[in-house]
Parts: structure tokens; sequence; C-alpha cells
């Protein structure tokens, strides 16, 4: 029975020896040791290696800071390490669900901020520039039937969340059914349908009521101006004083200026957006040059990625058609005047409705995103 208990007791003394042994070693393989010249990304690979082990959390720097750490590590474990990196320059460690970050704190931001005032105005100029959100413009220019339109009884100042409201009598309903019906959009209320606003524009350009123009999109910064012309300039030659002859060029086609301004409302970003819209044409003359406008100009308060169209901006096309009797009706009118007498010339005229969808999608600024696209490239090399 001794004999029993002290083999017990050995075998306990020898386990927990060994689990001490265990323990002290894990504790000293958490512990890392760095020189005060180990540049920032460095030190969160070499830490990240721990948090990954002991927490199962990936370690990222989200901060601005670019440099060394500025202080010696000896045999520190990993975690103080990390806050003591943090603390001495001037960074936030935050903690969520799977990772740990680095990030810029107010103060470090005010020093940022301090150090632009010595900067000379055009370099300030670009810094601000990259640190400026941007807004993703995307536009589509089409011109519709306006005949079509009124049939399938569109109502532009309905839309909403991308989806504008077509009250559609039978004939309309009957054009509409098909392609809304293949690309499952719609409702099924009879007479009145809820349509995207992009499957709309493809249902009229696959009836052969409409055609698209221009598709343009473009990238603008917070409180610019953009600039989108799709068509051609024309020249109007004049004189001077002395005689000589000068060109004057007006831009014609069509044309959209945009100046979007994010504004922050409780945490929400809006975008605040001026917007010019003009469609003109020009008929150089002899005597003269008309230039035919169609001008539309608004401000709109969108959120991000929102949807809206801008429509109501007619013209009238006109088309002679010859009609009669096949083959008699297109005789040279030498040939015994038949022409006259088995044809006449008609003049149709069609109104025509430019409709223009725009959407808006908050970016981030230049900065930010080439952050992220080195965190990225970080990732992916681990």
């Amino acid at each position: 029975m001794h004999k029993l208990i002290t083999t017990l007791v050995c075998l306990s003394l020898f386990a927990g020896g060994w689990l001490f042994a265990q323990n002290n070693l894990q504790y000293e393989t958490e512990k890392v040791s760095m020189s005060e010249q180990t540049h920032i990304n460095n030190a969160v690979r070499i830490l990240e290696h721990f948090s990954l082990e002991e927490d199962g959390k990936k370690l990222i720097n989200l901060s601005s800071y670019n440099s060394s750490i500025n202080i010696p590590i000896k045999e520190m474990q990993w975690r103080k390490a990390l806050e003591l990196i943090a603390l001495q320059n001037k960074l936030l460690l935050e903690e969520g669900v799977g990772y740990l970050a680095l990030k810029d704190t107010d103060e470090s931001i005010v020093e940022a901020a301090q150090e632009m005032e010595d900067l000379d105005p055009e370099t300030k100029q670009l810094v601000e520039e990259a640190l400026t959100k941007q807004v993703r413009i995307k536009a589509v220019a089409m011109l519709a039937d306006r005949s079509y339109l009124k049939n399938l009884g569109i109502d532009w100042s309905s839309v909403f969340n991308g989806k504008v409201s077509v009250n559609a009598g039978f004939a309309g309903a009957s054009q509409l059914t098909s392609p809304l019906t293949l690309s499952g959009s719609g409702t099924a209320d009879v007479g009145n349908y809820s349509v995207d606003i992009n499957t709309l524009i493809r249902t009229i350009e696959l009836n052969q009521k409409g055609s698209i123009l221009a598709e343009p999109s473009i990238l603008v910064s917070s409180g610019k101006t953009g600039r989108i012309q799709v068509g051609q300039d024309i020249s109007i030659k004049t004189a001077d004083e002395a005689g000589n002859t000068l060109d004057t060029f007006f831009s014609t086609g069509i044309i959209m200026d945009v100046s979007p301004v994010v504004v922050d409302v409780n945490g929400e970003d809006l975008i605040m957006m001026k917007l010019s819209i003009e469609r003109s044409s020009g008929q150089p003359s002899e005597v003269s040059t008309v230039i035919t406008k169609s001008t539309s100009a608004t401000e709109l308060i969108m959120y991000d990625n929102e949807e809206t169209v801008i429509a109501g901006l007619f013209d009238t096309d006109e088309i002679t058609v010859r009609s009669g009797i096949p083959i008699l009706k297109d005789l040279p009118w030498w040939v015994f005047g038949i022409r006259y007498l088995t044809g006449y010339n008609s003049v149709e005229r069609k109104e025509r409705e430019l409709i223009i969808t725009i959407n808006a999608e908050i970016v981030d600024s230049a900065l930010e995103r080439l952050l992220q696209s080195r965190n990225t490239k970080t990732e992916e090399k681990r």
C-alpha cells in the first residue's frame, strides 16, 4: 500500500514538473526582441505570428505611420510589446472579431495637420486631394420614342430606390410583360408595374423604341467638378478688327457637368450634387450657324449607390416617306410624270425624349485605397 502511494506521489510530481516545464516553455516562446530601428510593418509581421498562434487573430496596420518603432524590445511578451509600440508612436490598438489593428489616434491626426501647414501650397493641395473622398458617377443616356413612353405610362417622378412606376395600358403591358418576365423584374399587378430602371432601359432598346447614346463613367473628388461630353466641337469663323479670320469653337452633343460634395450626417455619408445636362447640335450654313440646345440643371441630395433619372428633354425628328404603288412611285420624273400619279411624299414627325440615368457611388480616398491595396498584397504573400 505504501509503495502504491509513493508511486502515485512520484507520478504527480513528475506530471506537475512536466506541465510547469511546458508552460514555462510556452511562456518563453511568446517573448520577442526587436531593435528600435525595426520598421513598423516588419514588427507587425513578427507579432502577428504570436497573435495568430495564441488568439487566432490577424494583426493589421491601418495607421498612416510608416517608420521605425522607435523603442527597443527585449525579451518581452508579445502583447505587451505591441501595446508599448502603439503607445510610443501614438497609435490606437483596436481589437475586433478575428483581428487586432493599429490605427491613428486623434493626436496623430492633429500632428499631421500641423505638419501640412509647413508644406508649400501646391504640395498641400495634392495631399488634401489624396485624403478627400471621391464619387464615381455612372450615367446612361438614351434617346427614346416619346409616344412609346406615353403608351407605357412611365412616371419618371416616381423614381425611388432604383425603380420607376409604369402604369401600362393593354398595349403597353403586352410590350413589357415578356421582357420583365425574362429578367425577373417587376410586379404582378395588372396594369401597374414597379420596374428597375436599368431593366426598363434595356426593354426599350430591345423593342427598338430607343437607342443608347452613351454610357460614360467618371470619378470626381468631393468638392471638384467633372465634365463628360459625348459629341463634337464645331467652329464658327469670325473676323477681328484687323480683318483676320478666327475660329471660335462651341461644344455640342451630350454634355454633363457634375459637382459632388460628400457630407457626413449623423455618421452617414450623403452626396450633395450640382448637375447640369445639355443636349445640343449645330447646323452650319453660309450665313450663320444655328446651335439647338436643350438644357437641364438641378441640385440633388443622394445616398451612396443611389440611382436617379433626369428626363424631359425633347426634340422632333422629321422623316420624309415616299408612299404609293410599288415601282411606279419611284420612276424618274421624266417618264411621263407617272411618279406624280402613282405616289406621294409625306412627312413623319417623331418626338423623342432624352433619358439620362445617374448612379452615384462614394469611393474611398486615394490614400485609403493605397493602404487597403498594401494590406491585401501583404495578406496574399502570407
